[in-house]
């Protein structure tokens, strides 16, 4: 912006670089004499299909803020799911979760069903037809995407709700330990507690949750240089066995429980494997027949074990499990489990491995407990 509007007419600005923040949507409100950005075609269309699916209309003053919020972060999820950045723990991929379980919450309080969120993503498909067509083309990956997510989210959403109730009602502030526990165990994003703490009167302790994490960053380092070496007392046979194992329940914990599960260490020896990972209860009986029952399953399909040496940027790319804050040097080895279209495992370590699945006999989960706070224990043999 290079003028500014006096009674004498336009004057320059005695800097002339200055970004006002206007925005296509804002420029467009304005030319169309309307005060509110969300009223422009764009932006209605998209709220006019969510009142279809809410119990709240956007004229409640009441349902604004929810309407506005589920408009914008779909829209927003949709172009980057369609330019292939996909829900994550890590850079693009996180900030994608974040808006999507945002906009979960947010559909829920307007009372919009499980599950038919994504459906306005064809609206803003149709909408952004004409500038980005491939919008539609990819608009069942992206609706998927939105589904999946949704889902996982759902897997701890009302465990976590209560458990922020119950913080809630013990003081007039979420410590950042809480906050934290409540990231690492239920999912929640650090702002979306704190837009929960406001709601109730109360404060986050913002400062306090990011020391919990530099905390948390620095014991994943720790436990990632272990993992790389396997967590291996031996390199016996029986070992190595145990050590693939720990991929493919990784990958079952995160199946069954959710996304927000993360390794936090491992222990084997040629007799049992023990495996640590953030998840705030205890699993239930179904629970743990549905992690051995992925596991059983994994090996008895008898699944190729492959291992590739790629620079860490690649292994991000991928989505390969692993902790990115941590020093990986430049190369990376990654070991893939199953179909290399829809691997059933994909993580960053050390080896060894067996080469198939085939190999380890039957997995079974011998008990389950917490080993801190936020964090579960499995121990389990193969027979």
């Amino acid at each position: 912006m290079q003028y500014v509007k006096t009674h004498d007419g336009f004057e320059k600005l005695p800097k002339e670089n200055v970004d006002f923040g206007g925005g296509l949507e804002r420029m467009t409100a304005a030319t169309e004499n309307l005060s509110d950005v969300f009223l422009i075609d764009i932006f209605r269309s998209i709220i006019a299909e969510l009142e279809t699916k809410a119990e709240k209309k956007y004229s409640e003053e009441s349902a604004k803020k929810s309407f506005r919020i589920v408009a914008d972060h779909i829209r927003g999820a949709v172009f980057m799911i369609s330019d292939g950045v996909l829900p994550s723990n890590t850079d693009q991929g996180y900030f994608i979760r974040r808006l999507i379980r945002r906009a979960v919450r947010h559909a829920d309080i307007l009372g919009v069903e499980k599950g038919v969120l994504s459906l306005l993503a064809q609206t803003v498909c149709e909408e952004y037809r004409g500038s980005y067509p491939e919008l539609l083309r990819n608009l069942k990956v992206i609706r998927k995407a939105l589904d999946d997510e949704e889902a996982k989210f759902r897997v701890t959403l009302e465990r976590g709700m209560k458990e922020f109730e119950k913080i809630a009602r013990n003081g007039k502030q979420i410590s950042g330990e809480d906050a934290f526990v409540l990231f690492s165990s239920y999912g929640f994003p650090v702002e979306l507690s704190g837009e929960m703490a406001e709601e109730r009167g109360l404060s986050l302790d913002f400062e306090a949750f990011s020391k919990a994490f530099k905390e948390h960053q620095e014991t994943s380092r720790i436990g990632a240089e272990k993992k790389f070496k396997g967590g291996l007392g031996d390199s016996s046979d029986a070992s190595v066995r145990y050590h693939t194992a720990t991929h493919l329940l990784n990958a079952a914990l995160k199946s069954v429980l959710g996304e927000h599960v993360e390794q936090k260490g491992s222990n084997i020896t040629p007799e049992r494997m023990r495996f640590d990972f953030t998840h705030g209860e205890k699993l239930s009986e179904e629970e743990k027949i549905k992690v051995e029952e992925f596991v059983n399953s994994a090996i008895k399909e008898g699944h190729l074990v492959r291992s590739k040496e790629m620079s860490l940027e690649d292994a991000r790319s991928m989505n390969a499990v692993g902790v990115f804050g941590s020093k990986y040097g430049e190369r990376v080895t990654v070991y893939t489990i199953g179909k290399e279209s829809e691997p059933l495992s994909v993580e960053i370590c050390g080896g060894p491995h067996v080469e198939n699945t085939s190999e380890l006999g039957t997995f079974r989960i011998v008990k389950e407990e917490a080993s801190s706070a936020g964090v579960r224990r499995i121990k389990a043999v193969l027979e």
